[in-house]
This record gives C-alpha cells, structure tokens and sequence, in this order.
C-alpha cells in the first residue's frame, strides 16, 4: 500500500490554527442570509419555515460528517474538487469542481452588493430604484469594484491575514446574530403570529420542503465549504477539520433556528394582511432592523444597520479566498490552466484569486433578486456535493489501509442517506433553477472535452466507467424535476410518487458508482502524480 505524501510540503502553508479555521467557518456561514433567509423562509412556508430549518441541518449535517471523514484523510487544498479526482475520476473531479466554483463565483459579489445595499441606509447615492428592485448606481459599482479589490488583496497577503481578519469580524457576527433574536423576542413575542394568518403550516408540506431550497436556508448553511477549501493550509488536519466542520454546523443550525423563530414572534400583524406569502420589508438594514426600529430599540437596530454592512462583507471575504482554492485544486488536477496553480511568495494561490476578482467585477452588473441568486448559488453546490457520500463510499473499498483520523460510522447508510438528500434537495429548489444550472453543467462538460482536445500531451485517463453513474443521475433528476411539483414544474407526478423517483434513482445510482468503481491501484497512481 503506498501512502500518499501530503501535498503541503511543497507548496500551500499549514499556519491556520482550530480557532481561525472556525471563524473562518462561521464568516461563511453569517452573511446576508442570516439577515433574510428568515423572511423568504416565512414567505414560502409561513411559521413551519421552523422545521424547514431542522431539516435543511439535519442535510447538512450528514454532508457534513461525509466531508469530515474525507477532509481528515485527505487534508489537501480545494479539497471539494480534489478528492473527487481521486475517487472518482478526472470527470467527477471536473464536474465537482466546476459546479462549486459557479456557485463561488457568484457568492463573493453578491455579498458585496448586500454590503453596499445596506450601507445606502446612510449613503444613499450608493442604490437607486429600478422597475421596484434596489440596484447599484455607477458610483455604487466603482465602490463594489473596489471592495472586490481589497478582498482580493487582503487574500493575496496570506492565509494567516486572511483568518486574522475572519477572526475578528466573525466575533462581531457571531454577538449581533445571537442578542438580536433573543432581545426582540423578549420584547415582542406574539404567540397569535404562530396560528392565525393561516395557521402554522399554511402551505403544507410542499412550503416546507420548498423553503429549503428556494428560502435562502441552503444557501445560509452551506460555509462548511470553506474548512474543505483551506484543508491544505490547516495545523493537525486530521483533528481540526473534522471538528470545525461539525461545530460550526451544530452553531449554525441552532443560531438560525433562534433567528427563524424571532422573525415569526415579532412581525407585525399589518403585514400578514395578506398572508405569509406577501411579507416584504425593504428596509435597508433588513426585517430584523426594521422590527427592533418598530418595537423603540433604537440601539439594537444601529448595531443590526452595521451588522447588515459587515457580515455580508466578512462572508465575501471568506469567498473570495475560497474560490481561489477550487481553482487552485482544479489546476492541481489538471483540469484547469496550470498557471492557477502558482503561487505567491505567501504561498497563495495569486492568479486564481485575480482570476476570480476580474470574473467577479462582470458577475456585478445587474443580477437577479437575492433570493433567486440564492438558489442558484445553493443548487449548484449541492449538486457537487454529490460526489462526497459516493466519494467516501468508493475509498472505503479503494483504499482500506488509509489511515483515517474520524471514521464515520454506519458509512453505508450515513453515504446513501445524503445521496438521498442531495436528490431531494436539489428537486425541490424546482425547475425553473434546476433548468439553469444543469446548463451551466453541460457547459462545463463541453469545456472539459474542449480542453483535452486542445493539449498535445497526454491525460490522466478520464475514468468514464467510473464516473458513467453522473450523466445518467443529473439527467434522471432533471426529468423529474421537469415532471414534478416545485418551482415551474409541469405537477404531472402525484404528490409522494415524486420522492419516491428520487429516493429509488439515487439508490440505484449510487450502487452504480460504487460497482463500477476504479481500482486501488488506479486511485494511488492519481494520488502519485497529483499530489
């Protein structure tokens, strides 16, 4: 059995401590969703967007320990594209790479407007209004530009500044989001805001299930991205990834939790005239700004104004950096231009991170709503996601002997349990966003066919029968999706016959992928030449 050396010998530096790994985390985790998810959650399951939020981290979670055993065992920078390499394949470690880095592309800059269309509470030269919607004005993106400017700077200097500053913003937003809730709460809990205006589930099950996906709480929940993407640059991997990664979901899922419950305790009763579908606030600091300013606390509603400024930018700076890692894990693969794998005399990935910051500077022209950017950004990662559990799956048996820090227990049914999830989640964001991003997947794929055509030199084999299981998965979901009953689908599957199609395809699927696995031998010769 040969063993794999660790990469970071040669290149990335391990200088992350637990604590900044964990502020890390946690400034993925609190940013602009933690200051509307709650209202778009409301609005698509009313009250019952309280067990949306139990389930979206119960999903989370199980991805969560997947990922914990995985990052322990192969601690290696842009982790979510590079273990897929290995597991699977140069497809599935193309295709997971690509999906994530759509969704980080787009992460960054939306942060950076939520900082800007917050911060225009005070300078309000900085939005204006166009056909209802809040946009930027020219000054406003020569501002947002700049932004996306200094985090790219902040970045270049060093995965230690970068966790320094997370440090100290994340103790600001880990305080804001924990006394908000329980002070408005305190003061204006209304009991009736629980069962009148429709009841408590006033859109039933399909609410539920749909504010999952499409009410921002998938997109809140999904910072644990960020402990897989600095893997290579962490102190005793093997303990601290796992461990960040299960604290800050256990964190996240509990702070908001409590802000979910703080919003349907507090929102007045006038704007539930028309039910939990019509809510809105526009006020530029948020609903939870607006409630605190409406119930007289004028203090708390000053420190959600600067919340409302620095979560969001703390989070973009945390993404900006992250999506660096994935094309500097893409890159390492081979499956990317090698000058991305380059880095500075700080030992970061520098090109990939101007890379990004020139793509992110185009990705700030006028883009969708929050919430449906959200959705687009949480659907993609969730479908890269799937690569995990099979990942997993597949190593047990490729490589046994693999020294493997945190062993997941149950990994049979822990792994098909968040296939399962991935599935499901992914369907019920609906149609009209699945339609986009299964596009933007085939484009990938193109990409990936157009790159190998035009390199002289010989490829790492693509391991098709190893990753044959992908197409036939994404399209089976698509098609159901098409079929089913979210979000622009034609409702022609009854409901349950639905979940059940994707309960029964991702178990036949994932017995696919780990029947048809690599060799051992065939993952150490990757691990060899890629590491």
């Amino acid at each position: 059995m040969v063993k794999p050396k660790t990469e970071i010998a040669v290149s990335l530096s391990r200088q992350v401590s637990l604590t900044g790994l964990l502020f890390t985390a946690i400034s993925g985790f609190v940013g602009s969703g933690w200051l509307f998810a709650s209202m778009y959650a409301a609005q698509i399951a009313g009250p019952a967007a309280i067990v949306s939020w139990f389930i979206g981290g119960a999903v989370i979670l199980v991805l969560a320990l997947v990922y914990a055993e995985l990052g322990a065992m192969l601690p290696v920078g842009g982790a979510l594209a590079r273990v897929p390499y290995f597991a699977i394949g140069p497809t599935g470690g193309f295709f997971a790479g690509w999906m994530i880095w759509i969704a980080y592309l787009a992460t960054g800059p939306i942060e950076v407007i939520a900082v800007l269309d917050y911060a225009s509470n005070y300078l309000p030269w900085l939005t204006t209004n166009a056909d209802g919607d809040r946009v930027l004005t020219p000054a406003g993106l020569v501002i947002a530009a700049s932004l996306l400017l200094l985090f790219t700077a902040i970045n270049m200097l060093g995965v230690k500044w970068l966790t320094n500053v997370s440090t100290w913003i994340g103790v600001w937003k880990l305080a804001i989001p924990l006394i908000a809730p329980v002070v408005l709460i305190f003061v204006g809990f209304k009991s009736e805001n629980f069962s009148d205006f429709g009841g408590f589930a006033p859109y039933g099950a399909a609410g539920v299930l749909g504010a999952v996906s499409s009410g921002g709480i998938m997109f809140s929940f999904l910072g644990f991205r960020m402990v897989l993407d600095l893997a290579g640059e962490v102190k005793n991997p093997q303990v601290n990834v796992p461990l960040t990664i299960v604290l800050a979901v256990i964190f996240s899922g509990v702070m908001y939790i409590l802000l979910q419950v703080a919003f349907i305790a507090v929102i007045p009763a006038e704007h539930l005239a028309n039910g939990w579908s019509s809510i809105t606030e526009t006020a530029p600091g948020g609903p939870f700004a607006a409630f605190a300013a409406i119930l007289g606390l004028k203090w708390l509603a000053i420190a959600l104004y600067s919340d409302a400024i620095i979560s969001p930018g703390g989070c973009g700076l945390a993404f900006v950096g992250s999506t660096a890692r994935v094309n500097y894990g893409m890159a390492k693969n081979g499956q990317f231009p090698s000058v991305f794998a380059k880095l500075n005399r700080f030992r970061v990935p520098s090109p990939a991170l101007l890379l990004n910051s020139v793509i992110g500077m185009v990705v700030l022209l006028p883009l969708p709503g929050w919430n449906e950017m959200a959705s687009l950004i949480s659907t993609a990662a969730v479908m890269s996601f799937a690569m995990g559990p099979v990942s997993l799956m597949v190593m047990r048996y490729q490589l046994p002997d693999v020294d493997r820090p945190f062993r997941l227990p149950a990994f049979k049914f822990v792994c098909a349990v968040a296939f399962i999830f991935v599935g499901l989640i992914v369907y019920w964001t609906g149609w009209d966003t699945n339609s986009k991003i299964l596009l933007a997947g085939l484009v990938g794929f193109l990409l990936l066919g157009a790159m190998r055509l035009s390199k002289k030199k010989d490829h790492a084999p693509l391991c098709l029968r190893a990753s044959a299981w992908i197409l036939p998965y994404y399209i089976g979901i698509a098609a159901i999706s098409y079929l089913g009953n979210y979000g622009g689908g034609l409702a022609l599957l009854p409901p349950g016959v639905d979940i059940g199609l994707i309960v029964a395809l991702s178990l036949f699927v994932l017995w696919i992928a780990v029947r048809y696995r690599m060799s051992g031998e065939n993952v150490q010769k990757l691990m060899m030449n890629k590491f």
